[in-house]
């Protein structure tokens, strides 16, 4: 067994990904659970339109499952490095929406 050490660059970007991936992580949780947030509104949502809004939650919750499914079975072990990337995208645009201001 041989180990590889890291050039400077691999860990630079090493260090970017996972930085970016946990502030997308804590940006997506503060816009969730942030007093009006997201969670609040899809309450407020679902409690408005019932009946109609129960089958269109089960609607989006089929198809997310048929969705990672059907990712799962083209590559598996693909979802998680589809998270990683949508988390981190989050963590960009949370950087930009906070510098948009200044």
């Amino acid at each position: 067994m041989q180990y590889k050490t890291r050039s400077v660059f691999e860990s630079a970007v090493w260090a970017t990904q996972y930085a970016l991936l946990t502030i997308g992580v804590v940006g997506l949780a503060w816009s969730l659970f942030k007093p009006g947030g997201w969670l609040y509104w899809l309450i407020a949502l679902i409690a408005e339109h019932q009946p109609a809004s129960y089958y269109y939650l089960a609607l989006a919750l089929a198809s997310l499952l048929a969705g990672t499914l059907w990712l799962n079975q083209a590559k598996p072990g693909v979802i998680p490095n589809v998270l990683s990337f949508g988390c981190a995208f989050a963590g960009t645009y949370f950087i930009l929406l906070l510098l948009l201001p200044l």
